[in-house]
C-alpha cells in the first residue's frame, strides 16, 4: 500500500464510491455542511481516494464530497492511495467513521475550556445526568407528630422534588391530544391575550445555541436551523422544564418555493406548540418571520389586540420588516406595536429607532464576528 502526501483536488474532479455502505441523515448531513462551511475541511483529515479506471474514486469521504459540491468549494485535501489489496480497500472504507473510545461527559461540562463548545452543532449527544430517587420519609406515630407551628418540627417544608414531578405531570397532562379554540377555517390554534409578554426577559438566548441546557435562560427564540428544534414537536418538556419564563413561537421555515399546504402545516405546529406553552404558564412572542408568501396564513390565530412579536433582521430586507411591522400594526392597533427585531446589522437598527422598535443583536452572527 502506497500513500501521497495531502494534495487538493476539485470536487468536480472526484468519483463517488459506488455502493458506499455510509449513510447519513439530513439533519447531520446539514451539521457537516454547516461545519465545513464555518471551519472549511481539516487537512489533518483529508479525503482518502483511489484511481480506478482513470477516475479519482472516494473511498473514505462521500459526504463530505458531496458537502463541497453543495458549498461549491473549488479545491478539497485528498490523499491518494495506490497498490491496495482488497482488504485495504475495505478496511480504509469501513475504518474512517469509525470511532474507538468515547468523550467523557465530566470533562465537556466542567473544564472551562469547553464551556461554549455547541455540542448540537456537532452532533454530539451527551447522556442525562442520573437523578438519585429521594428518599421517602417515614411515617411517624400520630402521637409523635409535632403540633403546628411546633419549632422543633422537622418539616422543613422543602420538597422540590415533589414539586418539580408534579410540575412534569402538569406538563404532560396538557400533551394530550386537544383541540384548542380556533377563528379560522385551517383550526389554526388562537393564542392566549393574558399570556403574552410586555418586555423581553433577559437573558435571551437561541435555542440549541449550546446543547447544555442552562438554568437561568428567561427567553428562548427559535431564529437558529430547523433541525435545533425539531424535537421540541414531539417532547417539549424539556424547554419547559428549564425554567423560562417565555418563548419566540418556532420560526419554522417558510419560503416562498415552500407549497402552500406545508407551509399551512408549519404555521400550525408552531402555533399549536405555541398554545401549548402558554397553557403551561411560558408567555409567547408571536413571529412574523415569514415569507411574503405566507403573511396572511401566519396571521391565522393571532386574536385581535395581541400585541407581542418578534421578526429576523437580516442585511437587505428592509422592506420585509416594513411588512412585518404593518402587520404588526394591523393585529395590536397600534401605531407604535410592541415588535423586537433580532439582528439585521446597523440600516434594520436605524429603522428601529426610527420607529420606535426594540433591535436585539444577532447572538450567533455577533459571536462569530
Amino acid at each position: 500500500m502506497k500513500c501521497t502526501e495531502v494534495l487538493f483536488k476539485s470536487p468536480s474532479d472526484l468519483t463517488a464510491l459506488a455502493n458506499n455502505p455510509r449513510k447519513i441523515t439530513k439533519a447531520d448531513f446539514q451539521r457537516l455542511v454547516d461545519s465545513i462551511n464555518i471551519n472549511g475541511f481539516w487537512q489533518h483529515r483529508p479525503m482518502a481516494l483511489e484511481e480506478k479506471d482513470g477516475k479519482l474514486v472516494v473511498l473514505a469521504g462521500n459526504q463530505r464530497l458531496k458537502a463541497a459540491r453543495k458549498l461549491k468549494l473549488n479545491e478539497v485535501p485528498c490523499v491518494i492511495y495506490s497498490d491496495l489489496t482488497e482488504e485495504e480497500r475495505v478496511d480504509i472504507i469501513t475504518r474512517d467513521n469509525i470511532n474507538n473510545g468515547e468523550f467523557d461527559d465530566v470533562v465537556l461540562n466542567e473544564d472551562p475550556m469547553y464551556a461554549e463548545l455547541d455540542l448540537d452543532f456537532i452532533g454530539l449527544q451527551l447522556p442525562e445526568p442520573e437523578i438519585p430517587e429521594a428518599p421517602k420519609k417515614k411515617a411517624k406515630a400520630k402521637a409523635m407528630d409535632p403540633e403546628p407551628g411546633d419549632p422543633d418540627s422537622e418539616d422543613d417544608g422543602d420538597d422540590e422534588d415533589l414539586v418539580d414531578d408534579s410540575k412534569e405531570a402538569f406538563y404532560r397532562s396538557m400533551l394530550g391530544d386537544f383541540l384548542y379554540d380556533s377563528d379560522n377555517k385551517f383550526e389554526i390554534p388562537n393564542l392566549l391575550l393574558d399570556q403574552q409578554p410586555k418586555h423581553v426577559e433577559l437573558p435571551l438566548n437561541p435555542w440549541g445555541a449550546n446543547s447544555r441546557l442552562r438554568k437561568g435562560v428567561s427567553t428562548y427564540h427559535f431564529y437558529v436551523d430547523d433541525y435545533r428544534f425539531e424535537a421540541l414537536f414531539k417532547d417539549p418538556i424539556k424547554l419547559l422544564q428549564s425554567g423560562c419564563k417565555q418563548i419566540v413561537e418556532p420560526n419554522c421555515s417558510c419560503h416562498d418555493q415552500t407549497p402552500i399546504a406545508f407551509g399551512i402545516y408549519q404555521i400550525y405546529r408552531k402555533r399549536y406548540l405555541a398554545r401549548y406553552f402558554q397553557e403551561c404558564g411560558v408567555k409567547v412572542w408571536v413571529d412574523l418571520n415569514v415569507s411574503h408568501k405566507f403573511i396572511e396564513y401566519n396571521k391565522k390565530g393571532i386574536p385581535d389586540g395581541y400585541n407581542a412579536f418578534f421578526t429576523r433582521g437580516l442585511d437587505g430586507w428592509l422592506e420585509s420588516l416594513k411588512l412585518d411591522l404593518k402587520v404588526a400594526q394591523e393585529i395590536s392597533n397600534l401605531e407604535k406595536p410592541n415588535l423586537c427585531v433580532y439582528g439585521g446589522g446597523e440600516e434594520i437598527q436605524e429603522f428601529c429607532m426610527k420607529n420606535g422598535l426594540l433591535y436585539v443583536t444577532d447572538f450567533i452572527n455577533a459571536k462569530k464576528m
